[in-house]
């Protein structure tokens, strides 16, 4: 039976259904355990198993907004809703300590999740007859590095996702959907049209914005683009959005949009299956190194770095502007 955390009586959901259930209130602390990073990036890794495009106000303070409330995230052993990464870096809620020590003895990397474990998950959470059941999604990526973006290169990143056939406002209405995030865990809804995205994009208040990025009027993929320094970004496009049939051409789109700025691409990472989503690509590609040990479908590495990465040392790499590019094989 699947373990639940983060289900509190204010926030209400799936499993806050007993009069017993715990109140949010009485789980926030002054400030969090010593490893409270790595545990909101274990809470960050899990697996999404239900996604909704809805957005609800911190319950606490009534200020924040919580893009995805009520999309539900796990590891295969344990259950939580994505709202608990918000209270816990911003409020500083306690975790149940079984859930801390589950989390300590996967040394905070989150498993890879057998689709065959995801379904009985989700079947568990969502009755067969559930109304709004969906089924769980892959949790693929397409991610790559870019030196800071301003005003300038944010709209022409936008214009390039929009020739290669991805709009970040919607082609009926133009409306935007999507937020941003500043460094101490604020969030804003974002309003108006590409242009407030682009000037949102540039702008250094921010350390993370997610829009939705449409494939024609119907298909959306959720975008984000995060601070991974002072110095670079990473854009990382959620392949798990799309219908399997049309991930492939998803994934084209998307490599049309890298095609026109690889001469100053810091590293790129394609994984269509999610498997390597707990992998530290930042470190990897853009910061101090680390090797890397689940190997994704395509990964693009600085010409000058392969040389850190032994594991690389028996493939084959294609030339891509300052990039080497290895494939799974």
């Amino acid at each position: 039976m699947i373990k639940r955390a983060g289900s509190y009586w204010e926030t209400g959901g799936q499993a806050t259904t007993a009069d017993d259930a715990p109140s949010l209130r009485n789980a926030v602390q002054d400030s969090g355990p010593w490893d409270e990073d790595r545990i909101l990036g274990y809470l960050e890794s899990g697996l999404e198993i239900y996604s909704t495009m809805g957005a609800e106000r911190d319950v606490l303070t009534g200020e924040e907004w919580i893009v995805g409330s009520g999309s539900l995230m796990t590891d295969g052993t344990w259950l939580w809703p994505v709202d608990l990464t918000h209270y816990v870096r911003r409020h500083h809620v306690a975790l149940p300590q079984e859930f801390l020590d589950h989390i300590q003895a996967n040394d905070y990397t989150v498993p890879v999740v057998p689709d065959e474990q995801a379904r009985r998950v989700f079947q568990e959470e969502f009755p067969d007859n559930a109304p709004d059941a969906t089924p769980p999604k892959a949790a693929g990526f397409f991610t790559w590095y870019v030196p800071k973006l301003d005003s300038a290169r944010a709209h022409q990143l936008l214009m390039h996702l929009e020739t290669a056939g991805l709009s970040a406002a919607h082609p009926l209405t133009n409306a935007l959907f999507g937020f941003c995030e500043t460094p101490a865990g604020n969030r804003e809804p974002l309003m108006g049209d590409g242009s407030a995205l682009a000037a949102a994009l540039g702008d250094g208040r921010y350390s993370e914005i997610e829009f939705t990025c449409w494939k024609g009027y119907d298909q959306s993929l959720t975008g984000t683009v995060r601070r991974t320094d002072e110095t670079t970004q990473s854009i990382t496009l959620r392949l798990a959005d799309v219908p399997v049939p049309d991930r492939e051409e998803a994934v084209s789109a998307l490599v049309r949009t890298l095609d026109q700025d690889a001469a100053v691409c810091r590293g790129f990472v394609i994984d269509r299956a999610g498997v390597s989503a707990s992998q530290d690509w930042d470190r990897v590609l853009v910061g101090g190194g680390g090797r890397f040990t689940v190997w994704p479908d395509t990964v693009g590495i600085l010409r000058d770095r392969v040389g850190n990465h032994p594991e690389l040392a028996d493939s084959e790499p294609t030339a891509y502007g300052p990039l080497d590019v290895f494939h799974r094989v």
